[in-house]
């Protein structure tokens, strides 16, 4: 749909490269096997640019072929793999001496980098925070539960220990928002 958000295509690299780790080189290959179209053209002449926009559908279509043949699991450690590599080591060193709730302050920014302005908020208390995406047209399930895995890798990486994690609101198929709230 033209009205869906697009991404960048770090993302859709970081995801693919991060594949090859936790699937190996033919888990990878079975997976990018299944795309379609220009994505898959993309993929093969290796066109997609680091800092293009993209169609959020691509994304879609990349995680639910990695669903397809590894699970959730293969899932979250793919795009957890990806948030670290995604990170220059710049960004990594201020991720690590930020606290949690500054990194969680910082949500808005790090996402518009990676994906169109949309909106992410977030509300803190001591032991908990909440963050809240709004705008983000052409999102599934599976894109939602890649940005928790975002968030939560985020957080690891700065020091936080997420003890509980519940989606409060959205984050299905045929939500444009998600509301996902952290224990700590």
């Amino acid at each position: 749909m033209s009205d869906e958000i697009r991404l960048k295509g770090s993302v859709l690299w970081g995801v693919i490269q991060a594949l090859e780790r936790v699937r190996g080189w033919d888990g990878r290959e079975q997976i990018v096997g299944e795309l379609k179209g220009d994505f898959s053209e993309g993929v093969r002449t290796r066109s997609i640019i680091a800092t293009g926009w993209y169609p959020i559908a691509w994304h879609r279509e990349l995680l639910a072929a990695i669903v397809r043949h590894g699970g959730r699991t293969s899932l979250r450690e793919a795009v957890r793999l990806s948030t670290r590599d995604n990170l220059g080591s710049i960004h990594r060193i201020l991720v690590r001496v930020m606290s949690r709730d500054a990194l969680l302050r910082q949500g808005d920014r790090v996402f518009s980098s990676f994906f169109e302005a949309r909106t992410i908020s977030t509300r803190e208390s001591p032991k908990l925070s909440r963050v809240e995406w709004t705008g983000c047209r052409g999102f599934d399930a599976n894109v939602w539960s890649a940005q928790s895995e975002t968030v939560h890798e985020l957080l690891e990486m700065a020091g936080a220990k997420v003890k509980r994690s519940h989606v409060v609101s959205g984050g299905t198929d045929a939500d444009d928002s998600m509301a996902l709230e952290l224990g700590f």
